[in-house]
C-alpha cells in the first residue's frame, strides 16, 4: 500500500492514494518514524492495521509521488551491484576497434529526438543511388546486444523490467545509465556501434505504388476484396556498422525548419570533416529529401489501409532543473511523422526477413477487431449523429469488421469537419473499440499498420523485445551465436506485454498528477472562478469527463448537473435528463469550472460553468 499518513487525536491512519484499498490504522511503533503528511509504503496485516516499511517523503512532493507510483505498480527499480559492475565493464568496449563492422562514419548521419531525450538509439542517413533513380535510406540502431550478452546479469534484469518507464519528472531505465545514456547512445561526434538496415527505393516505384487516382485527401476504395499491399524497398541489407552522428536534432528544431520559421543552427565542431562552412545548408537539404521520402512512404501506408487515428497525449515542458513548467498536446508534426515512417520501414524489413528465414523471434501483433465491438461502436456513433458504413453482426468476421473500421476512418475526418467536432475525441472512441497490440512469438500481422509482418527492432535501449529481435537477426546473419526456444520466446512475449501495460498505467497516473499540479498553479495565478471551454470525452453512469484547455481533464458528477436527474443513455453515448430529455453527449462542447483538485491522486472535480 502507498498511502499518506494522517493523524486524528492520538490515532494514526494511512490513507491509500492509488487503487481501491481502504484506510487502515497504524500503531505508533509501526510508524517507524513516519509523520503525518508523509507518503509511505505500508504492509497491511489484513485486519485493518498496517506497518510502515518505507518512507517516501512529503506527500506534496512530486518526487515522492513519482516514487510512490513506481512502487504501487511494482515497477522493478534500480540495478544490482553485479549488473552495474558488468555494465561498466561492457561499456569500455564502446571505444574498441571492430574490423568486422561496416565503416559508415563518412555518411552524414543524424538523430531526431524530443528536447528532453538523454539516450538516442536510432539515427538515419539518406544518399542518392546506387543506381539511377534510386535513393538509399539507412536506419542505424544502437547495437545493444553487443554490450548486453544473452544470459548476463544486465540481460536478466533488463528482461525483468521489459521496458523503460518514462514519467514527466522521473525515468526508470531498462538498462544501466552507463549503457543507455553513454556507450549505447548515438551521441553526436562519437563513433558508435550499430546494427544498420539499408533500404534502397526506386522513386518511380514509390510514386506509382499508390492506388491510382487517389491522392492525399481523397477516400480509398476499401471494398470487400481489399487486401493490404506492402510497399517494399527494391533492395535491403542488414549488417553491423560503425557510425558517427553529425548532429543531434530535436523535433521542435526540425519542425521550425520545415515550417520556414528558422534554419538549422550551425554546430561545426560536431560535424563531419568536409561539411564545415556549409554544414547547416547540407543538412537542411538532406532533411528536405528525408521529408519527401517519408511523405511517400506515409501516403502508401495509408492507402494500403493503415489506420490514421488522431488521439490526445500530453507533452510536458521541463525546466533545466527537471521541474515541469508547462504542457501541450503532443504535436503530430512532420518531424515526428518522418521518424515514425523510417522506423516502421526498418521494423517491417526485419520482420519480413526473419519470417522468410523462419527464425524464432518476437513479433508485434495487432489483431482484427471483434465484430461485436465494431457493432457497439457503430451503434454509439450513430446515436451521436455520425454516419457509419453498413455492417452486419450476423455475417461479421474479424476481417469484415476490420474493413468496416477502415472505411469508417476514411470518412470520419470529413464528417467531423462538417459537424465542427473534435477529431481526437472521436479517435479515442474508435481506439477503445480495438484490440490492444501485444508481443507474440507467432506472426499474426498488424491490423493498425495494415502490415503482414511487423515487430519492434528500433528501440533496444528501452524495450526488451527489440533486444531479442536484434539477437535473432544477428543469428540469421551468422554474426552472433544465440538460440532461444519458442517456449522461452512465448514467456518473454507475455511478460513484456504485461510489463508494458503496467508501465503505461504508471506513466498515465504520473501524467494525471503532474497535470493536477500544473492546473493548481494556473488557477492560483488566474483565479479559481475561471471558466473553461471543454469537450465531453467520456461518459459513465455517475458523470462526465471533460477535457479543457486542450490538456487538462476533470470529472463532472451527475449530481452537479442541475435541474434534472440524469441517466446514461441506452447506447452509452450521453447522460440524458429524465424529465427534460436534455443530453450531455460525447464530443459536446461544455463550459466548466474547477471545484476541487486532489493533486496527490491527480483527480479534478468540475461543475458546469457559465461564461
Amino acid at each position: 500500500m502507498v498511502a499518506v499518513i494522517t493523524k486524528s487525536g492520538k490515532i494514526y491512519r494511512a490513507d491509500p492514494l492509488f487503487g481501491d484499498q481502504k484506510e487502515i490504522f497504524v500503531g505508533h511503533k509501526a510508524l517507524h518514524g513516519a509523520r503525518p503528511g508523509e507518503l509511505a509504503v505500508l504492509r497491511p496485516d489484513g485486519r485493518g492495521r498496517g506497518e510502515v516499511i518505507r518512507r517516501l517523503g512529503k506527500a506534496g512532493s512530486l518526487k515522492a509521488l513519482m516514487e510512490g507510483i513506481l512502487t504501487y505498480y511494482q515497477v522493478p527499480r534500480g540495478f544490482s551491484p553485479g549488473a552495474l559492475e558488468e555494465a561498466a565493464a561492457r561499456a569500455m568496449l564502446a571505444s574498441e576497434p571492430d574490423s568486422d563492422r561496416h565503416d559508415l562514419t563518412r555518411l552524414v548521419s543524424f538523430t531526431i529526438d524530443p528536447d528532453e531525450a538523454r539516450d538516442f538509439d536510432d539515427a538515419i542517413s539518406l544518399v542518392d543511388g546506387p543506381g539511377e533513380g534510386e535513393i538509399t535510406l539507412y536506419v542505424h540502431i544502437a547495437d545493444v546486444s553487443y554490450f548486453v550478452p544473452a544470459g548476463s546479469a544486465v540481460d536478466r534484469e533488463a528482461g525483468r523490467k521489459a521496458c523503460s518507464v518514462y514519467m514527466p519528472v522521473a525515468v526508470e531505465p531498462m538498462l544501466p545509465p552507463v549503457l543507455s545514456s553513454d556507450a549505447c547512445s548515438l551521441r553526436p561526434g562519437e563513433n558508435r556501434k550499430c546494427v544498420t538496415v539499408e533500404m534502397t527505393y526506386k522513386w518511380d516505384t514509390l510514386l506509382n505504388s499508390r492506388v491510382h487516382g487517389h491522392e492525399r485527401g481523397e477516400s480509398n476504395p476499401l471494398g470487400t476484396d481489399f487486401k493490404p499491399v506492402e510497399l517494399l524497398p527494391a533492395k535491403v541489407r542488414f549488417y553491423r556498422s560503425t557510425i558517427r552522428s553529425c548532429r543531434r536534432l530535436t523535433y521542435n528544431e526540425v519542425d521550425d525548419f520545415f515550417e520556414g520559421a528558422a534554419g538549422l543552427r550551425e554546430v561545426g565542431e560536431l560535424l563531419e570533416p568536409g561539411l564545415s562552412g556549409s554544414d547547416a545548408t547540407a543538412l537542411e537539404g538532406l532533411l528536405v529529401r528525408c521529408r519527401d521520402l517519408a511523405a511517400e512512404l506515409r501516403k502508401a501506408r495509408h492507402e494500403r489501409g493503415a489506420l490514421n487515428i488522431q488521439t490526445f497525449e500530453p507533452e510536458f515542458r521541463l525546466a533545466e532543473d527537471g521541474g515541469v513548467v508547462g504542457v501541450r498536446p503532443r504535436p503530430q508534426s512532420e518531424s515526428h511523422a518522418l521518424i515514425e515512417e523510417f522506423m516502421i520501414a526498418a521494423n517491417e524489413a526485419v520482420a519480413r526477413f526473419l519470417e522468410r528465414r523462419q527464425g524464432n523471434c518476437i513479433y508485434r501483433v495487432h489483431e482484427n477487431p471483434d465484430a461485436d465491438a465494431v457493432e457497439s461502436l457503430f451503434d454509439l456513433l450513430e446515436d451521436l449523429g455520425v454516419a457509419t458504413p453498413s455492417f452486419s453482426l450476423a455475417q461479421g468476421t474479424p476481417e469484415k469488421a476490420g474493413r468496416a473500421i477502415r472505411a469508417l476512418l476514411q470518412s470520419l475526418p470529413r464528417v467531423l469537419s462538417e459537424q465542427q467536432r473534435n477529431r481526437s475525441v472521436f479517435g479515442e472512441i474508435v481506439l477503445r473499440s480495438l484490440k490492444q497490440a501485444r508481443y507474440l512469438e507467432d506472426n499474426l500481422g498488424h491490423f493498425g499498420l495494415a502490415s503482414e509482418a511487423y515487430l519492434h527492432f528500433t528501440s533496444p535501449i528501452r524495450r526488451y523485445p527489440d533486444l531479442v529481435v536484434h539477437r535473432a537477426l544477428l543469428r540469421e546473419l551468422h554474426l552472433e551465436d544465440y538460440s532461444c526456444s519458442r517456449l522461452e520466446l512465448a514467456e518473454v512475449a507475455e511478460a513484456s506485454s504485461d510489463n508494458e501495460r503496467r508501465a503505461s498505467l504508471a506513466e498515465r497516473t504520473a501524467s494525471d498528477i503532474v497535470l493536477a499540479f500544473l492546473l493548481d498553479r494556473l488557477l492560483y495565478q488566474e483565479g479559481w472562478d475561471k471558466v473553461f471551454e471543454g469537450e465531453v470525452v467520456s461518459v459513465i453512469p455517475s458523470g462526465l469527463f471533460v477535457r479543457f484547455e486542450e490538456c487538462y481533464e476533470g470529472y463532472v458528477p451527475a449530481r452537479r448537473l442541475q435541474g434534472d436527474y440524469y441517466l446514461l443513455s441506452d447506447k452509452g453515448s450521453a447522460l440524458v435528463g429524465r424529465r427534460s430529455g436534455r443530453p450531455y453527449r460525447l464530443g459536446d462542447r461544455m463550459t466548466v469550472r474547477v471545484v476541487r483538485i486532489d493533486k496527490q491522486r491527480g483527480k479534478v472535480e468540475l461543475e458546469p460553468g457559465t461564461p
